[in-house]
């Protein structure tokens, strides 16, 4: 069947799951999964799934998590042999395991270089959609992950990074490609809510920018403020920042006042949507990372209007298939900007881009 679940273990390919789920997401890696079946008879040999096996989770054709099986537990009694197999996708070692570098240190090597370089001895590789920028200085922390590293790195030079369908890792910007027919309520879609809420926005975000003025009389030093406003804010509700120490000119911290305006906006308007298919109307996987319009103005969508899939939860079980996804505006997905390192703002102005001034791609 076209969306048959199959678990490939050691060259064998393990089919008839009764109970499904997998679930990927921009911000969830790795992708992991549980599936499970019952064997009629408790005394079978032909299923052999053990705790550390390298797998590929596939619906049909397509893989979904390449990976490492976690835990397996089995149950018996006189007249069942209940199986059930958990597993994540490659990336889970980067997470988990601490990072190994040799002198512990990068000087003047790219984004998409280091993660590399960092993801190597786990046997992940690197999808690069853009190579990010040049970091004049990174120094490892004993204990930390590859992947707190990376995605520090990431957030520096404005990229996202997320596990894909083969276990490795994806470094690259918010994506543009569009799953094919939307979500209509009737037509791919059993279930849909929408949630709005203005609890954590504001109808202003300030940065102020504070010198020491230790050498000026008091009241003459000049207080520079920066201002994003929220227009859809129905009342009065400011936020304010101080800029980050070392932010020479307040330059991160003001990207960072427009981050948290468009973010809470994003994470305040969610869709969450049950499809009765696991595929849109080309055939393909629903995927996180890709825009959907929506058709459902009963939820006061505008009609045609496009969210990103943020996550996607592929599920089997005794009520029937179904696919549980989580849809945002783009913007609540955007990475956070923050500054490469403290330093006092002159220091980090002659340093140049990635010291509290914008990242120079390359």
């Amino acid at each position: 069947m076209l969306d048959d679940v199959t678990l490939t273990v050691g060259g064998q390919r393990i089919a008839g799951w009764t109970t499904i789920r997998v679930t990927r997401g921009m911000e969830r890696i790795p992708a992991d999964f549980d599936i499970g079946l019952t064997e009629r008879y408790p005394n079978t040999t032909e299923v052999s799934v053990m705790e550390g096996d390298p797998c590929v989770l596939s619906i049909g054709g397509d893989a979904v998590i390449t990976g490492y099986v976690d835990r397996v537990s089995e149950q018996i009694d006189a007249h069942n042999h209940i199986l059930s197999v958990s597993g994540r996708g490659k990336c889970e070692d980067i997470v988990d395991c601490s990072a190994q570098f040799d002198s512990f240190q990068f000087q003047n090597i790219s984004t998409a270089d280091i993660a590399a370089l960092l993801c190597k001895p786990f046997g992940v590789n690197v999808k690069a959609l853009s190579p990010g920028m040049i970091h004049p200085q990174v120094c490892l922390n004993v204990g930390e992950t590859p992947y707190s590293v990376i995605d520090r790195l990431c957030k520096v030079a404005q990229l996202l990074c997320y596990e894909d369908a083969d276990g490795d890792l994806v470094i690259g910007p918010l994506s543009t490609n569009e799953a094919a027919g939307g979500f209509a309520l009737g037509v791919n879609v059993e279930r849909a809510g929408y949630m709005r809420d203005i609890s954590q926005r504001f109808s202003e975000y300030r940065v102020y920018l504070v010198g020491t003025g230790l050498f000026t009389d008091a009241g003459q030093q000049p207080l520079d403020e920066y201002t994003v406003n929220d227009t859809t804010m129905p009342r009065y509700r400011p936020r304010a920042f101080i800029a980050e120490t070392g932010d020479a000119g307040a330059t991160v911290s003001n990207q960072h006042a427009l981050w948290e305006c468009n973010r809470r906006i994003g994470r305040g308007n969610v869709v969450t949507v049950t499809g009765s298919t696991w595929r849109d109307s080309a055939g393909a996987l629903y995927m996180p990372n890709t825009l959907a319009a929506l058709h459902m103005s009963q939820l006061k969508l505008i009609d045609g209007q496009k969210f990103t899939i943020g996550e996607v939860t592929y599920r089997r079980d005794m009520n029937g298939t179904g696919c549980d996804i989580t849809l945002m505006p783009p913007q609540a997905f955007q990475p956070e900007p923050i500054l490469y390192m403290p330093l006092p703002q002159d220091a980090a102005a002659a340093l140049g881009p990635g010291y509290g001034q914008p990242a120079q791609q390359v």
